[in-house]
């Protein structure tokens, strides 16, 4: 097996590289797909809360229907409220992954230029980058929860199967999840390092103003499979 480590200022350097030349594009994107997020899930007001089911359960209590009803008339807005969300989530989903079909191309050779292109996928393709990056995210989550600490070991070695799952569209969803941890071998101090540098972008990008942060998030986007690109070689 080849062992390919990766290179951290070499992926950033390549990431600016491309972040230069297309960023700027795809910092439109981002910043579009966060104006109509924002927009769904500020769909039906606010949603309901632990001291809205406190405030029924008082209200039931002492015999106020009147209360209950209108506490129950504010919580059929949060439905909406939640729809949208679950919607802003899923056009989120499709947007990065069709966002990481670009950037591949683009830094294969596929594409010369932003376009839409990128996003001519079937839809098994979504279908299976959209639960890989749920089950890795999920397993994430219980990692938090055990501790901090496996977290931070867990999280490098996982996040470039989205990545991997566009790239190879005919891999299992569990292939793709193994492929990520076996091209992170040996690599997880160097991934971490490389989040921890990408953290500092996108905090820059906010400081700096909120297009900042978008711009940032497309340098995250061409430093994810600049990485992506040096270790893929350890699956050979």
């Amino acid at each position: 097996m080849a062992n390919f480590t990766l290179d951290i200022s070499g992926a950033l350097s390549t990431a600016w590289e491309y972040a230069k030349k297309y960023g700027l594009l795809i910092a439109v994107v981002y910043l579009l797909l966060g104006i109509l997020t924002s927009g769904l899930q500020s769909i039906g007001g606010p949603s309901f809360s632990m001291q809205d089911s406190q405030a029924i359960g008082e209200a039931i209590g002492r015999g106020d229907w009147d209360s209950v009803g209108n506490i129950a008339q504010a919580y059929s807005g949060s439905v909406g409220s939640n729809f949208g969300t679950m919607i802003g989530s899923i056009i989120s989903a499709i947007v990065s992954v069709g966002l990481y079909n670009l950037a591949l191309g683009l830094m294969g050779g596929r594409f010369n230029e932003v376009t839409f292109d990128a996003f001519k996928l079937p839809f098994a393709t979504y279908l299976k980058a959209f639960v890989v990056s749920f089950i890795v995210g999920a397993i994430g989550i219980v990692a938090l929860f055990c501790c901090v600490i496996p977290f931070f070991f867990v999280a490098p070695r996982l996040i470039l199967a989205p990545v991997y799952q566009v790239e190879n569209p005919e891999a299992g969803i569990f292939e793709s999840i193994g492929a990520a941890w076996k091209m992170t071998a040996d690599n997880t101090f160097s991934m971490m390092g490389l989040g921890f540098v990408v953290v500092g972008i996108c905090l820059l990008g906010l400081m700096c103003c909120c297009i900042g942060l978008y711009f940032a998030q497309a340098i995250e986007l061409f430093v994810l499979i600049a990485a992506y690109n040096q270790l893929k070689g350890n699956l050979q």
